[in-house]
């Protein structure tokens, strides 16, 4: 009787074996492939790591040469600088025992004859034309330097350019 009580319940117990079974070898399977998710995930962050690492090395470096052109710029600015003090000191002195030989002159311009001043005057002349023609050839070299400082700066990089990614 038990048996036969038991004959009843077996179909019904060998589909919940069955199901079981079924359960878990989905929940094996599941974990496999969640295992190989994993694993992807773990690579694919291990190679964004590794960019991220040769980005900031390519940075680094853009960086670095800039650095060393600016250096470089200021060290040859620090040197254009100096020669404009010498040249303008040297100027300075030119221009010092220029105003002392006029002075000379001037104190002796009651001495001189009219013909001596008609001399005077005209090489007063001469040099003046002179001096007008170098002022007008510095005015013409500073506006073809200021012409090219600001190509120098609207040539200058505003954005580092983008590193090369390809391997």
């Amino acid at each position: 009787m038990i048996a036969a009580t038991l004959a009843r319940y077996k179909l019904a117990a060998e589909i919940l074996v069955f199901s079981a079974l079924a359960c878990a070898g989905v929940y094996g399977v599941h974990r496999v492939l969640e295992h190989a998710r994993e694993a992807g995930r773990a690579e694919v962050r291990a190679e964004w790591e590794r960019q991220i690492a040769r980005d900031e090395k390519a940075a680094a470096a853009i960086t670095e040469a800039w650095r060393g052109a600016r250096d470089n710029a200021i060290t040859d600015g620090a040197k254009r600088e100096e020669t404009i003090r010498s040249l303008a000191a040297t100027s300075a002195a030119a221009a010092g025992g220029l105003r002392d030989a006029v002075a000379k002159i001037d104190r002796a311009v009651p001495d001189y004859s009219a013909d001596a001043l008609r001399a005077l005057t005209s090489t007063y002349g001469q040099l003046l034309a002179e001096c007008s023609g170098r002022r007008s050839e510095v005015a013409e070299e500073a506006e073809r330097l200021n012409s090219e400082k600001r190509t120098l700066i609207e040539a200058w990089p505003t954005s580092a350019p983008a590193p090369n990614t390809k391997q």
